[in-house]
């Protein structure tokens, strides 16, 4: 009896253990992944903006603000 409790015991653990380590490994590839979303959603930001400075600018130099 005791034999086959420990056994159930050292199955329930080991499949803990597993478990545990695939989220753990999970929530590190997400965490990666956020980080670079983070990264390619700041240079788009950047572009965009750069971009609308530069129509702005354009249209400024072009005698847009003249008329």
């Amino acid at each position: 009896m005791d034999s086959e409790w420990i056994e159930a015991v050292d199955r329930r653990l080991t499949a803990l253990e597993t478990r545990n380590a695939v989220d753990e490994v999970h929530r590190s590839n997400v965490s990666d992944r956020l980080g670079a979303i983070e990264d390619t959603l700041k240079w788009l930001v950047r572009l965009i903006i750069g971009g609308l400075l530069m129509a702005a600018l354009t249209y400024a130099v072009q005698g847009g603000l003249a008329q």
